[in-house]
């Protein structure tokens, strides 16, 4: 399956393209975010590799004219562009770019949760604007009816997806203009 993705943002002006390929082995995704995020120019490239499982194994996010940050995961371990392990990533099964709604299809994808069921994750956390900020992070993903509820901290959203679990809808933030 291959799936070609366009948000638009409403929070601030700006767009994003993913190419999505889904085989039987990994999962591989392509996107492009062109956007003016709190008055700043953004434009980010990212690409993530996940196992057939839906869990990611390599990130790489570019913002114009920065060097490309990646990292790759082995077991619970993650490792930077230069192959030095970031402890303080340990146990992070699951990345979020801030910027983009398509990972958090990864999760809810990952997760196969019930309507009613909940799950805490831990993210490595990717917040790239004006630089690209990596941190660990707690979040939960619990099912509804129409969706999912995001929390991070004190953020909540509810996200409406697709039936392939890729967000429709992310209130005040994007909503998919392909379907």
């Amino acid at each position: 399956m291959n799936r070609e993705l366009v948000w638009t943002a409403e929070r601030w002006p700006g767009m994003e393209y993913t190419s999505v390929g889904i085989a039987e082995d990994r999962i591989t995704a392509d996107g492009t975010i062109i956007a003016v995020v709190d008055a700043q120019p953004v434009r980010l490239r990212y690409q993530v590799d996940c196992d057939s499982s839906w869990r990611p194994v390599r990130v790489s996010v570019t913002l114009h004219g920065r060097p490309a940050v990646s990292l790759r995961r082995t077991g619970d371990r993650w490792y930077d562009t230069d192959g030095r392990e970031r402890p303080d990533l340990a146990g992070c099964l699951d990345v979020d770019i801030a910027l983009t709604p398509f990972t958090n299809t990864i999760p809810i994808r990952r997760l196969g949760l019930e309507v009613g069921d909940s799950a805490d994750i831990d993210v490595v956390y990717i917040h790239p604007v004006t630089t690209v900020d990596i941190s660990p992070a707690r979040q939960r993903y619990t099912r509804s009816q129409a969706g999912f509820t995001y929390e991070s901290g004190s953020f909540r959203a509810d996200l409406l997806v697709d039936p392939d679990g890729f967000v429709i809808e992310y209130p005040g933030l994007w909503t998919l203009t392909t379907r």
